[in-house]
C-alpha cells in the first residue's frame, strides 16, 4: 500500500483556522483584540523563507486578497509597501480593522475629530496618536477610527485583516486642509 503524502498546513493555514474558531456571531467587542494576538502568534510563527509568505515577499504586490472568508465575511489582506506609501485619513465606517507589520516599519495616525459634527460634510481632525508598526506588531482600530497609514522603511510586509468587505459598505476619506469629508460609497 502506498502511503500518501499529506501537504504540510503552513502557519498562514493554521492562522486562519484560528481565527475561525474565535469568531463565533463576529458580534464579540474583544474580537479584535483576539485577532490582533492571533496575528501576531502567526509573525512569530513565520519565516519570511516559509513558501506561503516568500512568494507574497517574491511577487512585492502592494496588495493582495490572501483569504475571503464566505462564511463569515472577513477578509485577510497582504501588502508590500514601499517606503513613502501611504494614503489620506479614512475609516472604515462600521467595520473594524487590524494592522500588522511583518517587515518594515509602517506609521499609523490616528486623527480624532475636533468639530462637533453639525455640518454635513465638513470635519476638522487633527492628529491624535502615532502608532510605530515594526515587525511584529499588531494594531486593531475600531469603527469609525480615523487613521492613516505610511511606510517609513521597507519595503514592508503588512497585512491587514478586514472585519467585513470595505466594498460593499459606506465609509469615508477627509481633507484635513479644506476640513472636508469625502464619502466612498459602497459598490
Amino acid at each position: 500500500m502506498a502511503v500518501q503524502e499529506r501537504k504540510a498546513e503552513s502557519s498562514f493555514d493554521r492562522y486562519i483556522a484560528e481565527v475561525r474558531a474565535v469568531w463565533g456571531d463576529g458580534k464579540d467587542p474583544q474580537l479584535p483584540h483576539k485577532i490582533a494576538a492571533l496575528m501576531e502568534k502567526l509573525f512569530a510563527s513565520t519565516s519570511a523563507d516559509d513558501p506561503w509568505m516568500a512568494q507574497i515577499i517574491r511577487e512585492g504586490k502592494p496588495s493582495r486578497e490572501l483569504y475571503r472568508d464566505i462564511e463569515h465575511g472577513f477578509i485577510q489582506m497582504g501588502h508590500v509597501h514601499q517606503p513613502g506609501h501611504g494614503n489620506t485619513p479614512h475609516d472604515h465606517g462600521p467595520c473594524w480593522v487590524v494592522y500588522g507589520a511583518f517587515s518594515g516599519l509602517t506609521e499609523i495616525t490616528k486623527y480624532k475629530r475636533t468639530d462637533d459634527g453639525s455640518q454635513p460634510g465638513r470635519a476638522i481632525i487633527e492628529k491624535d496618536e502615532l502608532h510605530r508598526l515594526s515587525p511584529g506588531t499588531v494594531k486593531p482600530y475600531l469603527p469609525g477610527e480615523i487613521h492613516s497609514t505610511h511606510a517609513v522603511e521597507g519595503p514592508g510586509v503588512v497585512f491587514r485583516f478586514l472585519s467585513y468587505d470595505l466594498d460593499k459598505i459606506h465609509r469615508s476619506r477627509y481633507n484635513m486642509e479644506k476640513e472636508t469629508i469625502i464619502p466612498v460609497p459602497a459598490n
